[in-house]
Parts: C-alpha cells; structure tokens; sequence
C-alpha cells in the first residue's frame, strides 16, 4: 500500500512540477510578449476612449453646421424669388443670424460662424458672420472681401474656397486664421444646388479646443498624449512652446509622423526612439482626420509587468504547492480505498497479497525479522446464507470485522468471503496468546448481546510464529495458522454438538 502511495505520489507531484516549470518556461520566454500584449491592450483602449471624448465635440460641432446648413438650404428651396426680393432676403438673413447665435452659444470650442454667398451670384459680399466677443456673445462681424484674395490664400479664404473645390463636408487642418488672429480648425459645408454654387456655412473652433483635450491625456506617470493633423504638423505636443518647437523636436518631427501613420494603418503598437529614451506609441484618427497619439516609456512599462510577473511566479509556486498538498492527501484518500474491503472496512485481498509479497522477498533473503499470523473464519457462513439470506451473511461478516478491528486494527485484512488474516509484525508469543483470548472473550460478549437472534456469530481462530530455523517462505507460517483453524473450527463444533 505505502509503495503504491509513495509510486502515485511521486508520479502526480513530478508531472504537477513538470507541469508548472513548462508553463513558467513559455511565459518568461514569452515575456516580452506577453507584456507588450497587455501594455498594448491599456495603451490601445486609453487612446480609443480619449479619441472618442475628442470626436463625441467634433461631431456636436458637425451637427451644429449640418443644422444651420438644412434651414438655408430650405428656405432657399422655399422661396423661388429669395435673391431678387430684398425684403425676403433680408428676413432670410435675419432668421440665419437668430439660428447661428443660438447654435454658436451651444457648440462647445466655437469662435465664429458664418454664412457666406457665392461672390459671383450678386457680385458682392452678401451672408453672415458671428465672430464670439470677450464676453462669450456672437457678434456680427465685417465679411471678408472674397473678391481681394487669391482663392489660394488658405490663412484668408481657405476656409470658403478649399469646401467648394472638395465639394463636399470639410474639415480643414488647423491653420492660423489672418481675419480673426487665432489658430483654429473649421467645419464647412458647401452650398451647392442643381450643379451651382451657392455659398457656404462653417464654423471656426479654436484649437484650444483640441489642445487641452489632448494635453490633459496622462498615461502611467510620465506618459502623454500628442496630435497632428493628416499632413503631420502637429497641433500639439509637451515639447510645444506656443507655435516654437525645441530643435530636437524639429529634427525627429518626420520620424515621429511615420511611427504614428504606421500606427494608424496598421492599429498598432510602434516602438520609437525620443531624446534618447525607448518608448511605445499607438495612435488613431480623430473624426476630422487628425492623427491622436498616446506614448510611453519602456521603462516606465516594463517596472510594473515585471513586478507582475515575479508576483505570478510567487503565487504560482504557493498553488503548486497547495495542489501537491491538497493531491498528496487526494492520493492517500485513492490508495486507501483501493486497498479497503469495501463491506467491512478491513484491508482487502489486494493490500494482503502486496504486504505478504514483502514479507516473503524479507524471509527469502533471510532479513531479521520476526512475525506472526492470526487466521479466522467464519463457522458455516454458507449454511446462514442458504437459511438466512446473503444479506444477512454479510452482517455477520460486518459484525466480525468489527470485533477483529477492535483487536488487531490496521493488521486486519478480510482475504476471503469469511476468512480473515491478521499481520503482526515483531509480536511475541505471549502477545499473540493473549490478543487471541482477548478476541474469544470479545465474541462471547457479543453472543451473549446478541443471544435473542436466531443465528448466533460463531468464528474459529487459529496463530503461530515465523520459526527462522523451518520456514522458507510466508506460506509455511500461512499454512500452520491456517491448520490452526481448522482445528480450533473442529473443536468448536464438537463443543456445540
């Protein structure tokens, strides 16, 4: 029983160790991985969730324009003389200023918005622009003169005749407005009604807007957050000084825009070099094109997974070595069933082959060991159960092994239907004598408890000593004790008859 324990407790411990030095192997060699895997994940959705915080005001600014672009364009479809009525034109505008004040107030970041008519329709400057005052109020602004400007002058007209040439929706990089002399983006719709061009309606947002979303992003504890519009000039980054850059910045500007277009492209984690530090990056593209970026240092990343995969190394070895305990005990449980007698609770045929298998190779090689056998069995078990039933058989048979447990315990075994061995290593012969009177005086009370039923327990015992100087083998001491016996089972029948 102990060689089979110590057999399945070696095999299960080696492959729980196995187990778990292969699996501690494959995670330290893939440990670069693993860690980029889940920084990449954190840096991944830290940019996604900023990204849309930065989008969720891009598209307020887009629904405030796409209103204001709706109510001309009908009122423009509802009025068949709009241009050549002064007074319908005159109330048109009016009811366009009322509409863009009140949008303007509501969309956040909004400096200016404006209604401007194709120049080439009137042959003058005809719309509307609210420009915001000190006070945070739209106030109607001067229109600029389409008319004096190069349709390439982007820091002056840009913002009416790149939406035109597009000919649709149009975001436009940020740029440094000379009208207003403010850095901003704009949002512009054309105008544009059975093939001709009407105007525009757009909005201006200060790039503030933008730059303290941006500024704002922390990530661990040194990293940050940068945005460039899709032709690479950054909107803003930490080493910004107002619209001046560092030289160092200057130099790697180009590098750091084709590790944020990779990323872009291929939704990944790029690895890049700046003043002098590794760092990660991974960027993603805001609603109105521009390029938003998060990064971090390596070894800013790498402190606190390293921390975390000691921490997994410690706790794996505390489960490990909580299953070794928990499956040691699992396998005694397993071994002890497998050699337990299954009705009686006693050591089965299989634990008395294997421990009488030891004894034999001891005698064989003439080890010292002394020993004796103690054999009963149970007087005309077949006759109860012919009578009686079988299953009043095995409470007898139940009955004995309790009476031969309370005397012999663990050294019990049950080796057949109604025969039983007791194993009792380095007993004396005085010993012996007297656990066999004990275990005849123990069945006698039992009878004597038990006097009112019909078929009492009857059980003949018989034991002897390992003789060093006649035995050969364990089946010399078997057959004496067995002889035994059968001779103390005859004399109780004779005493009975």
């Amino acid at each position: 029983m102990k060689v089979l324990q110590r057999k399945m407790r070696i095999l299960v411990i080696s492959s729980i160790l196995i187990s778990a030095l292969v699996v501690m192997t494959i995670a330290f060699f893939n440990h670069d991985r693993i860690i980029e895997n889940s920084f990449g994940q954190i840096m991944q959705l830290m940019c996604s969730e900023k990204r849309q915080a930065i989008d969720e005001k891009l598209l307020n600014i887009e629904q405030s324009v796409q209103t204001i672009y709706h109510f001309a364009v009908g009122q423009m479809r509802d009025a068949e003389n709009l241009w050549q009525d002064e007074e319908q034109f005159t109330e048109h505008i009016t009811r366009m200023r009322e509409l863009m004040e009140t949008t303007a107030q509501y969309t956040d970041g909004a400096v200016s918005v404006y209604y401007r008519l194709n120049f080439d329709l009137q042959k003058q400057n005809l719309g509307v622009w609210l420009v915001q005052d000190k006070n945070g109020n739209f106030v109607a602004h001067e229109l600029t003169d389409l008319s004096i400007y190069d349709k390439e002058d982007i820091e002056h007209v840009g913002w009416y005749h790149i939406p035109i040439a597009n000919q649709k929706e149009t975001w436009m990089n940020s740029y440094y407005n000379q009208n207003m002399g403010e850095e901003m983006i704009s949002y512009v719709i054309p105008i544009i009604l059975e093939d001709k061009v009407i105007g525009v309606v757009g909005m201006d947002i200060a790039t503030q807007l933008l730059y303290e979303n941006t500024k704002n992003v922390k990530m661990y504890q040194t990293g940050y957050a940068f945005l460039m519009d899709n032709e690479g000039k950054f909107v803003y980054h930490p080493e910004m000084k107002g619209t001046l850059t560092t030289e160092t910045f200057n130099n790697q500007h180009a590098y750091l825009y084709e590790k944020s277009l990779q990323s872009t492209e291929k939704q990944s984690i790029e690895v890049y070099q700046w003043n002098g530090e590794d760092k990660y990056l991974t960027s993603q593209k805001l609603r109105n094109g521009m390029i938003f970026t998060v990064c971090v240092t390596e070894k800013e990343i790498m402190q606190p997974q390293n921390q975390m995969l000691m921490r997994s190394i410690v706790v794996t070895a505390l489960i490990v070595s909580i299953f070794i305990i928990v499956t040691g005990r699992f396998v005694k449980a397993i071994v002890k069933l497998a050699y337990t007698d299954v009705l009686t609770g006693l050591g089965n045929s299989t634990a008395y082959r294997e421990r009488t298998e030891a004894i034999n190779r001891q005698i064989i090689d003439k080890e010292d060991i002394g020993f004796a056998i103690v054999v009963v069995d149970i007087n005309d078990l077949k006759k109860v159960n012919d009578n009686y039933g079988h299953e009043y058989g095995d409470l007898l048979i139940q009955n004995a092994a309790l009476l031969l447990k309370k005397i012999w315990g663990e050294n019990a075994y049950r080796i057949g239907g109604d025969e039983f061995a007791m194993l009792l290593m380095g007993a004396r012969q005085e010993e012996v004598q007297e656990a066999v009177l004990r275990f005849e005086e123990e069945l006698e009370v039992f009878r004597k408890k038990n006097e009112r039923i019909e078929c009492q327990l009857q059980m003949a015992v018989g034991a002897t000593l390992y003789n060093t100087e006649t035995d050969r083998e364990y089946t010399d001491v078997f057959r004496r004790a067995d002889t035994a016996m059968y001779e103390n089972k005859r004399q109780k029948k004779r005493q009975k008859g």
